[in-house]
């Protein structure tokens, strides 16, 4: 009875969120493509501005991703059009709804997602090993997809991976192809390897290979996300906060204490990563990965520490547990919170409320001015973060919604990465192993700067 209640009281909350935004619509504010109308700004980057917006005509929310002027030969948002229509409404990735000029501005609209993983980083400050065993297994399956494709990402971090809203929050998506590139030709063909390439990724989790200036493919989509799980495993990566060098200094440090640490870079957490870590490490620069390999590595991480996968995360839990603890005490008083809510409420920083539909505090927004304004787009948004990291330029859309559903069963079939055969000697690759090998003897090896 309790839940159809609660379903009720949603149901009526999106009608009233529906109507308010429909109302909010109907002002006098910028619209493209006669249907798409900005509401509000919600975040800024490098390459463009990101805006709320409705469609006038379907009566939902939308994503509206302008680029600045200034930044039209970098052509960002012409290739992230060119690579949302390759991937065609796949699993894990935003609907692409419409793009278009305006007034000389470039504009992409597209399915307005959830909250991204940096979001819930910041608040609980690092997750269990459950929450990114789960995270890891889905990534990888949307990873696989992607590369399916034809794709590489070249800029997999945490702003980049978002969940979904309601039914849909356990569910993740990967957005930003503003850098990302297409590795197969359209006859399947594979792109050539290429060396003294400038530095292109995000420094905190850029491949080893991104930072000695190679062309970048899947196994390095695949390092990112390593560096990225590292992270929430321990709270932070041992090559943050370099504040006292230069971008270009710390793209090179952060490099060579990757590469010094490649051994041992999981050395506190479950073997399972390191093998994993390894098994991409060994991976050639044309070799397909075999990503289930992966994923079953992750479900015996799970095994062994006696882990059962249910596809829950620990914000969700959290707020089961608070949920739930609210209901049991609510007949017998109202003015005493149980230990484990007070407890909660001290390492989140936030008040708890009985029936809350949010747990965790909404997010920063930029500008909150509704009208569409020229400033908007050519005004930089301080990034979070900028002084220890050197972000690539991408953009960071904040979505909300999700599609990628992937099952939690366990496989009969078991691997061992041990076993499984990694081709030592393509050609191309020479001169990156060579380069391993040499900073590995103590021989000094050029980063090309940035």
């Amino acid at each position: 009875m309790f839940q159809n209640i609660e379903s009720e009281k949603l149901i009526k909350y999106q009608q009233f969120e529906d109507n308010k935004m429909f109302q909010k619509a109907q002002s006098n504010q910028k619209i493209f493509n006669n249907k798409y109308q900005i509401i509000k700004k919600l975040s800024s980057g490098s390459f463009g501005v990101v805006f709320l917006g409705f469609d006038l005509l379907d009566k939902q929310e939308v994503a509206i991703k302008v680029e600045k002027e200034e930044n039209e030969e970098v052509r960002s948002l012409e290739r992230e059009v060119e690579i949302l229509k390759k991937l065609d409404g796949a699993e894990g990735f935003p609907k692409y709804l419409w793009s278009g000029e305006d007034q000389k501005y470039k504009v992409l609209v597209i399915q307005l997602l959830g909250k991204d993983l940096s979001y819930y980083f910041k608040q609980l400050k690092k997750f269990s090993l459950k929450t990114v065993l789960t995270l890891g297994i889905l990534a990888i399956q949307i990873l696989e997809r992607f590369h399916q494709k034809g794709v590489v990402h070249r800029d997999l971090k945490p702003e980049n991976i978002l969940l979904g809203m309601g039914k849909e929050n356990l569910k993740l998506f990967l957005i930003d192809f503003g850098i990302s590139k297409i590795y197969r030709d359209s006859n399947g063909r594979h792109i050539s390897f290429k060396d003294k390439k400038s530095f292109l990724s995000t420094t905190r989790y850029a491949s080893i290979a991104a930072h000695m200036g190679h062309e970048l493919g899947r196994k390095d989509d695949l390092e990112s996300l390593m560096y990225v799980l590292l992270q929430f495993l321990r709270g932070q990566l041992p090559w943050q906060n370099m504040i006292e060098y230069t971008d270009e200094e710390r793209t090179k440090k952060v490099g060579e204490m990757k590469l010094s640490m490649e051994n041992v870079v999981f050395k506190d957490q479950s073997v399972e990563f390191q093998h994993i870590f390894d098994y991409i490490r060994r991976l050639q620069f044309k070799q397909e990965p075999n990503y289930k390999i992966i994923v079953q590595e992750f479900r015996r991480a799970a095994r062994s520490s006696n882990i059962t996968l249910d596809g829950n995360f620990d914000w969700a839990e959290i707020k089961q547990l608070t949920r739930y603890q609210t209901d049991s005490n609510q007949n017998n008083s109202r003015n005493r919170l149980p230990e484990m809510k007070k407890s909660l409420e001290n390492q989140l920083s936030v008040p708890i409320q009985p029936y809350s539909n949010n747990l965790l505090p909404p997010p920063p927004l930029g500008s909150t001015i509704g009208t569409f304004q020229k400033e908007d787009i050519r005004r930089n948004s301080n990034m979070s973060q900028q002084s220890s990291q050197n972000y690539c330029k991408s953009l960071n859309p904040k979505y909300k919604k999700s599609i990628c559903e992937e099952p939690f069963q366990e496989e009969d079939q078991q691997y061992n990465l041990e076993s499984v055969d990694v081709c030592e000697n393509y050609e191309t690759d020479s001169c990156l192993y060579n380069k391993y090998n040499k900073i590995k003897l103590g021989i000094f090896v050029h980063f090309p700067p940035k």
